[in-house]
């Protein structure tokens, strides 16, 4: 009975959890709908004149963007969007409030079920989702009220083609400072193809001492979102990703093998108004399974199997100016944990329990040839630069591709 009892309370939790994430994406993608560029602040503009950063309607309190941005961290960092309603855009202030009043909440239910559940294992993934994904829309939401009310550049990000390539190289090297491993130096390579709204990337990461190798080939589908060479005003995308990773420990006797599937998605805030143009967040949710084999020569040891959790958030700006389209700077949380940054170590028993922090940087000099900056701190520290090339991009608007 006592059994039965407690599958009834999990059960129960387990719905309410997921009528909280429904009902917060379907009361955003709505409110998102209602402060969508057809209905910009302030009214009448025209579609030609929505590339230009909008004036600042009649009833602001302030004309001064300094001042705004005063405003959006106090009281903004506990109302959010309270920059954009002092210049007078109170439809992306609502907007941005109820970001964080949505992410606050998932970040409750997720954090409730986690300590009512006692930690439970059936429901662990559930609530860490929640909680990443709240806590992300919570700094987003802080983050766009501080860019939108400082960036008066938007109608430069307007004007930047959205479409991926069709073709991307990368080659470069990682410093991977892990206490727990010997290897430190790596030589990293990665090929991006695209046809239509499939996608291939095979990626191998070869240690230079040739004691480890990590090799990951992703295939994705293009749920929405836009192709190579199409043109549109933003880079929203959804994108169903099937990935298999295989890596060798040499010295340490072992091989991890695993399948992942995941959704990737991008959310332009040019939704919520015209002032966060060039500004986006980055969500991915998804499951993996990985096997452990042992190759110890003498031994018989049986293999190990492993459950991972995939949830990322990532904040970023596209940049303008002397970067060329697809430049853009972007930081983030990731809770994967078999790469090599692994996961975060705090004291106590929540150690490892956290994923990865880091930020990247890609920058384009020419329309083709552009570097990446990567960081990230987890249990390891991992750093370093890639050379990019790429053809088929889309052209500006205008032109012909």
């Amino acid at each position: 009975m006592l059994e039965e009892s407690a599958l009834r309370v999990s059960l129960a939790r387990v719905r309410v959890l997921t009528a909280l994430i429904f009902a917060s994406v379907t009361l955003q993608s709505g409110f998102a709908d209602a402060a969508s560029p057809s209905r910009r602040e302030p009214a009448g503009g025209s579609p030609q004149a929505s590339a230009t950063p909008p004036a600042a309607p009649p009833e602001a309190l302030t004309h001064d963007r300094r001042a705004a941005a005063g405003l959006a961290l106090m009281p903004g960092i506990a109302v959010h969007g309270s920059g954009h309603y002092a210049l007078g855009y109170r439809k992306t202030a609502y907007a941005l409030l109820l970001t964080e009043l949505l992410g606050a909440a998932l970040v409750f239910g997720g954090v409730v079920t986690e300590v009512r559940s006692g930690n439970s294992r059936q429901l662990a993934g559930p609530s860490v989702a929640a909680t990443v994904l709240g806590g992300g829309l919570v700094l987003a939401s802080f983050g766009a009220d501080l860019y939108g009310t400082l960036t008066s550049d938007g109608d430069a990000a307007a004007a930047l083609p959205r479409a991926p390539a069709r073709f991307e190289s990368e080659v470069g090297y990682r410093y991977v400072a892990d206490p727990h491993f010997d290897y430190r130096h790596f030589v990293v390579e990665s090929l991006t193809l695209r046809r239509g709204d499939f996608r291939l990337t095979p990626c191998a990461w070869f240690a230079t001492n040739a004691s480890n190798v990590r090799y990951r080939v992703e295939a994705a589908y293009r749920l929405l979102g836009l192709g190579p060479a199409e043109a549109g005003d933003r880079d929203d995308h959804l994108d169903l990703v099937l990935g298999g990773m295989h890596q060798r420990y040499l010295p340490e006797h072992f091989q991890r093998t695993g399948l992942d599937f995941a959704l990737d998605a991008r959310f332009d805030f040019a939704h919520l108004g015209d002032t966060l143009r060039g500004s986006f967040i980055d969500l991915g949710l998804g499951y993996g399974r990985a096997k452990i084999a042992y190759a110890i020569q003498g031994l018989a040891v049986p293999s190990d199997t492993d459950d991972l959790l995939l949830v990322r958030v990532g904040l970023g700006v596209a940049l303008r100016g002397r970067a060329a389209a697809g430049s853009e700077a972007r930081i983030y949380y990731d809770h994967r944990h078999d790469d090599y940054a692994a996961g975060f170590l705090t004291p106590g028993r929540v150690s490892g329990v956290f994923g990865k922090f880091g930020g990247d940087l890609r920058w384009f000099f020419t329309p083709r040839l552009g570097v990446l900056a990567d960081a990230q701190v987890g249990s390891a520290i991992v750093g370093g630069l890639s050379i990019l090339f790429r053809e088929g991009r889309a052209s500006r608007r205008g032109a012909a591709p």
